[in-house]
């Protein structure tokens, strides 16, 4: 993905790895593709055929970390000029 221009995605699983690739490799191999990834995400259905949107996340602040929860917003906007 971090090939086609991605710059993020979400999945609903603890982890978008593979058997055998751990979540902290993971991390790290999106980091160098220059995209991020979001975990257990919840409520996806709820945006399927609903036509296009701005993802926005609104992460914790924590100090010295590398990760947070985040408040997941999708924002749909009727002219669709994202």
């Amino acid at each position: 993905m971090g090939n086609h221009g991605i710059s993020a995605f979400g999945v609903e699983t603890m982890s978008p790895g593979v058997p055998k690739i751990s979540n902290k490799e993971v991390h790290h191999i999106c980091g160098e593709l220059g995209f991020t990834h979001y975990e257990n995400m919840i409520n996806l259905d709820k945006l399927v055929d609903r036509g296009r949107f701005r993802f926005c996340a609104f992460p914790l602040k924590i100090r010295g970390g590398t990760g947070s929860p985040v408040r997941a917003v999708a924002i749909f906007d009727q002219s669709q000029n994202f």
